[in-house]
């Protein structure tokens, strides 16, 4: 998304989700129950709700970090139809802009606590998330002495095959985020969860969108807006 944004705002946010991932690990002890509420902490310690308004020249931006905590961990919850815990998703455009001149990437994601390891499990939940477009996901693992990540498809490659999974080619989370997602190969160019509507929007290499009804327990949204 570099291509979009200007530098500065990139570089902030890019610091805003290193530094505040960082601050998350230290909610470990009382959030480590399980996943979900791990991701709950995490989630709500990346926001910057009240939106920060910069001027470039001559320009005005206004960005901000929302999260949101959506109910559905029973039957026809979103992980039982994609495989993702949640996604992670950057917006930009114009206040009253229309939908087309709305540039948006987004990022399903799968939650372990501890250790990463080979399992029938993991596999299918990133198969299933590969499955609206290669290169969109990535598992995050939570663990006592930091958080880190890995491209799906990365670590698909090695659940699948003869060599020990291990720690290998994770990065902490926040760089993760900062670096791989926001400006890298990680994610998907027009993936958007909509949660007004429920309704997943995923491009196709055809330049058409495919809309997928479905529900999700968490949504990280990186909003940017110009001239707001």
């Amino acid at each position: 998304m570099r291509d979009i944004i200007p530098d500065f705002l990139f570089d902030t946010i890019q610091r805003h989700l290193i530094t505040h991932a960082r601050i998350a690990e230290s909610g470990w002890e009382s959030a480590s129950a399980d996943e979900d509420t791990i991701t709950g902490h995490l989630g709500a310690t990346l926001q910057a709700r009240g939106g920060h308004l910069v001027r470039l020249n001559g320009e005005r931006w206004r960005w901000r970090v929302r999260y949101k905590k959506f109910q559905g961990r029973g039957r026809g919850a979103f992980e039982h139809v994609s495989g993702a815990d949640g996604i992670i998703q950057v917006k930009v455009g114009l206040p009253e802009a229309d939908a087309s001149s709305v540039v948006s990437k987004g990022m399903l994601f799968q939650a372990k606590k501890n250790n990463i390891r080979r399992d029938r499990r993991l596999v299918e939940q990133i198969q299933r998330m590969e499955g609206f477009g290669e290169g969109c996901s990535a598992v995050f693992e939570y663990r006592s002495d930091g958080f880190g990540a890995i491209g799906g498809g990365t670590l698909l490659e090695r659940l699948t095959g003869a060599a020990p999974v291990g720690r290998e080619g994770l990065q902490s989370l926040g760089e993760f985020l900062g670096s791989v997602f926001l400006q890298h190969d990680v994610g998907i160019r027009g993936m958007y969860y909509d949660g007004v509507r429920a309704r997943l929007l995923v491009p196709t290499r055809l330049g058409e969108v495919r809309e997928f009804r479905v529900k999700l327990r968490h949504r990280i949204a990186i909003e940017l807006e110009r001239g707001a």
